[in-house]
């Protein structure tokens, strides 16, 4: 039976939790057994994926940027945020940190939340990609991050009071450029844990719910603690980490399960890419988007050159990206950009 931390925060901040999950993420891979964070935040806040471009932001929205990649959410008031820190990606299966696949990992984290969910009488499912549903209306958003030693972060922003639809009212408000893509979410698409019980049950119970659901079915031991101290926050890369120089002026996207993909790119005289961001709603370490973007610099936009590039950096079973279908996607976007 796997020991799990559990931290509960029924009020801290985005910046806050960014923290929080780095520092877990460090202390799972350090102690050998991870932690569960149950936190809310308040305020209209804008969750961007990892890769998500900066928008412009707004004085009456707080932009947020999660260590996870996947699709842009609504979150702060009206919405919980689950966060699971583990010290490899199949911990709670195996001590084999590839004992699961890439799309293996948010199927199996998910199960206790859908557990808890179900304990309360809500039928929530995880049809693949990066959302809970209930009756294929979207309840939660989903997303997972795995760093270069292995640690592993999931994590979700569950619909209370609110729902997905608040989205993109924010984004109007936010990013009146329109940098980060996302569907338009109408209320049937959505649903909340209060629209399908009839009631905005208190942040205990869903906290209870959620104990039970990952004990029950994954079987953990959880043992209280409180939030560990995060050593070097300001290293990790923040809200702005992304936003794009003047000079990366091309740029190349493409409709993906997920939602889009994009990439931003530079050219230099001779040709060849100078420079390559690549951004939207796709999962991957951190560590392979890094490597890839830095291995793109110098090689001609030609798609069979940029398949070898990707060929010899994303090697699996480390290296995977997730939501963009065949890896030749990221080397025709890039190319699209340059066209």
């Amino acid at each position: 039976m796997p020991n799990l931390g559990l931290i509960v925060e029924p009020s801290t901040t985005p910046a806050a939790c960014r923290c929080a999950d780095r520092a877990l993420m460090a202390l799972a891979l350090e102690r050998g057994y991870g932690a569960l964070r149950v936190s809310r935040v308040a305020g209209d806040v804008l969750a961007l994926g990892r890769y998500h471009v900066t928008p412009a932001g707004a004085p009456d929205v707080v932009l947020a940027r999660r260590l996870s990649g996947g699709r842009a959410a609504a979150s702060g008031t009206g919405f919980v945020t689950v966060s699971l820190a583990l010290p490899h990606r199949s911990a709670l299966v195996s001590d084999d940190p590839f004992a699961l696949a890439p799309e293996q990992v948010l199927n199996r984290a998910l199960r206790g939340i859908l557990g808890g969910l179900d304990a309360a009488g809500i039928a929530a499912v995880y049809p693949g990609r990066d959302v809970v549903t209930v009756a294929r209306r979207m309840l939660a958003v989903v997303g997972f991050e795995v760093d270069g030693a292995g640690a592993t972060l999931i994590d979700a922003v569950l619909a209370m009071e609110r729902d997905q639809s608040v989205l993109p009212r924010l984004l109007d408000r936010a990013d009146p450029g329109g940098v980060v893509g996302a569907a338009m979410l109408l209320p049937d698409d959505v649903t909340s844990v209060a629209r399908e019980l009839g009631r905005v049950p208190g942040f205990d119970e869903v906290v209870a719910w959620l104990r039970r659901g990952y004990e029950s079915r994954l079987g953990v031991r959880f043992v209280a603690e409180a939030v560990p101290r995060a050593e070097n926050a300001g290293a990790e890369p923040g809200v702005r980490s992304r936003t794009l120089r003047p000079d990366l002026d091309r740029h190349g996207v493409i409709a993906t399960m997920l939602g889009r993909f994009e990439a931003h790119c530079a050219v230099a005289a001779d040709g060849t890419l100078a420079e390559v961001v690549l951004a939207g709603d796709l999962l991957a370490p951190s560590v392979t988007i890094e490597r890839l973007e830095r291995a793109f610099r110098g090689c001609p936009p030609v798609v069979e050159r940029l398949q070898e590039v990707i060929d010899e950096v994303v090697r699996p079973p480390h290296d995977f990206i997730l939501g963009v279908g065949p890896l030749r996607t990221v080397a025709e976007t890039i190319v699209r950009a340059v066209g």
